[in-house]
């Protein structure tokens, strides 16, 4: 839990065990801890974070990918170039379909949106969120930065 809260802290102002990330004139609460998450976010929020870490989204993912597999052929590791062109196939997925999962791990943190409690975990709704939130100002870097600090954990 120490580790959530440095994640937390390095963009979102604490108060108490409130946890806010003010975007304009709007206001995001997020869950004081993992443990809080009710259960069912709390295996979105793992199912993500898994997707992100083995697969990603992006293209530096795509990249990291390609590098691999010349580095597995190099070495005439054809099984494991095998399963990374695989794991690069889900990867183009991703990008293609803006299927940003790191995202989807981050939006499944979000308690409340302007004092509106989210009880609608779907994937709609957390690429809703993530909408909602970028076209408040949310940066792609707050969401990476802070995402690698819990996946550490």
């Amino acid at each position: 839990m120490f580790r959530f809260q440095n994640f937390i802290n390095t963009f979102i102002c604490s108060n108490n065990r409130e946890q806010m990330l003010k975007l304009g004139k709007h206001k995001i609460e997020f869950y004081d801890s993992i443990d809080s998450l009710p259960f069912d976010r709390f295996n979105s929020f793992n199912k993500y974070v898994m997707l992100d870490a083995e697969l990603g989204s992006d293209v530096m993912a795509f990249d990291t990918k390609i590098s691999k597999i010349f580095q597995f052929l190099g070495k005439e590791m054809t099984k494991e170039a095998t399963g990374e062109l695989y794991n690069l196939r889900n990867t183009y997925h991703n990008v293609m379909n803006e299927n940003n999962v790191r995202g989807l791990a981050f939006a499944c943190l979000v308690r409340r949106i302007d004092g509106e409690k989210v009880d609608d975990f779907s994937i709609e709704n957390m690429r809703s969120i993530l909408d909602k939130l970028s076209g408040w100002g949310l940066e792609i870097g707050h969401v990476r930065n802070n995402t690698d600090e819990i996946k550490k954990n």
